[in-house]
């Protein structure tokens, strides 16, 4: 398990959609051909994804990683946190290493009953109007 989450689920007009591993792994593509490749052993590989350096400092924007659901807690406050071993979510964590020990963090929402992909963050189910659709 890492990271601790709070998120507003149905902020802003987009809609989170759960979908599970089959569904998520293989290959995501904006229309202007920034990829994201899921693998079911947690591996992906992102190419030219140039809204993951805005998110965070140091984030390249390509690389291998490793990808995870959130799930959620249990508690009253709404907290997620993520673990491989859950098979199935609407909101995505996404780890790139990014040279010495730093790393990048962008979370994803799944959207449009599991068709899209958005950048999340604390407020907004869709922070930029970037769509990764399934190829």
């Amino acid at each position: 398990m890492s990271a601790v989450l709070l998120f507003c689920a149905r902020c802003g007009s987009e809609t989170l959609h759960a979908i599970d591993r089959s569904d998520l792994v293989g290959s995501w593509k904006t229309s202007g051909g920034d990829s994201i490749r899921f693998y079911s052993d947690h591996e992906l590989k992102v190419s030219g994804i140039s809204a993951f350096r805005s998110e965070g400092s140091g984030c390249t924007g390509r690389g291998v990683g490793q990808w995870s659901f959130y799930f959620e807690t249990g508690d009253s406050v709404g907290t997620l946190m993520t673990s491989d071993e859950a098979s199935e979510g609407s909101l995505i964590s996404v780890t790139l290493p990014e040279g010495g020990e730093g790393e990048c963090d962008v979370d994803l929402s799944v959207i449009d009953e599991g068709r899209s992909l958005c950048i999340a963050d604390l407020d907004q189910v869709c922070s930029s109007d970037l769509r990764f659709t399934r190829q």
